[in-house]
């Protein structure tokens, strides 16, 4: 392999080609947000047939495929609306931001290479996790632009971020969970092994090695299993939680997720490349004990 010039790793990283934010006015990451459903009900609306066999990957591509094809169609036909959307003036399109409100952009550092959400007074363990799954999704498209150092330190950062939130869910959410709803057990361990998988996933990527040919490939796949569990999380537990437990009690679980988070994340910087499976380990030993 050929030697980099040592000063090429201070240059600013060339800026990766990404789609234009074109038919739904929305950038990739946005897109990446929206749940299978609303991306396949956007296809629907543009003529797309066969989406029910699609995966998410394949649902974003095939939105900003379709975003391309309807902009050189305007520009071929000259039609100066300095309209881009799909959705015709008036309709409105789904929209997971419209069906509930992101978290407040601004961010406070919480240590080296993570950051927690700014949460307001009266923001619960729901409104942090909720902040976490936008900031992750976020990550895992950066992780996948990023090259030479900056993509070991945006993995460092995913593995952090990953161990620390679902410390939070299996320590703290997925007991009040399994608890109180009517499938409560089967729901949980269902969510439980996907986030095994996960860490498992992320141990594996570890051992490959971030420049290793198949890291991109893997690294999607990941992506894919992990949003499409945040999903169902947010389905089958966050709104029915939020709505059933006492809001007093979400409010404690939130101090409690913060302070613990805190305590994992106080680490010397040496330590952030360790093996995910340590991280994890540590994140969940900063819990107290239930």
């Amino acid at each position: 392999m050929a030697q980099r010039d040592t000063a090429d790793d201070d240059r600013p990283e060339p800026e990766q080609p990404r789609p234009e934010p074109g038919a739904t006015g929305r950038s990739e990451a946005d897109v990446y947000r929206l749940k299978v459903k609303e991306l396949r009900a956007l296809l629907r609306e543009a003529g797309v047939t066969g989406t029910s066999a699609m995966r998410k990957d394949e649902l974003v591509r095939e939105l900003f495929k379709t975003m391309h094809s309807d902009q050189r169609a305007r520009s071929t036909a000259k039609v100066a609306t300095g309209k881009k959307s799909l959705v015709p003036p008036g309709d409105s399109a789904p929209s997971s931001r419209a069906q509930a409100p992101v978290r407040p952009a601004k961010r406070v550092p919480a240590a080296p290479g993570v950051q927690l959400p700014d949460l307001d007074r009266d923001d619960d363990v729901i409104d942090l996790l909720l902040a976490q799954h936008e900031e992750i999704a976020d990550l895992f498209v950066e992780l996948g632009r990023a090259r030479g150092p900056h993509r070991r330190a945006q993995f460092d950062r995913l593995v952090r971020l990953l161990a620390v939130h679902e410390s939070i869910e299996q320590l703290l959410v997925h007991p009040l969970a399994r608890a109180r709803l009517a499938d409560g057990d089967a729901v949980v361990d269902a969510r439980m092994e996907e986030e095994d998988q996960a860490e498992l996933d992320l141990q594996e990527l570890h051992e490959l090695g971030l420049e290793h040919d198949d890291f991109i490939t893997k690294l999607a796949n990941l992506r894919d299993a992990v949003v499409e569990h945040a999903e169902l999380e947010e389905e089958e537990e966050f709104d029915y939680l939020r709505d059933n437990v006492p809001p007093a009690e979400l409010l404690r679980l939130a101090d409690v997720a913060l302070n613990a988070t805190l305590v994992a994340l106080a680490d010397d910087e040496d330590t952030t490349a360790d093996p995910p499976r340590t991280v994890f380990s540590r994140a969940r030993d900063a819990f107290p004990t239930p």
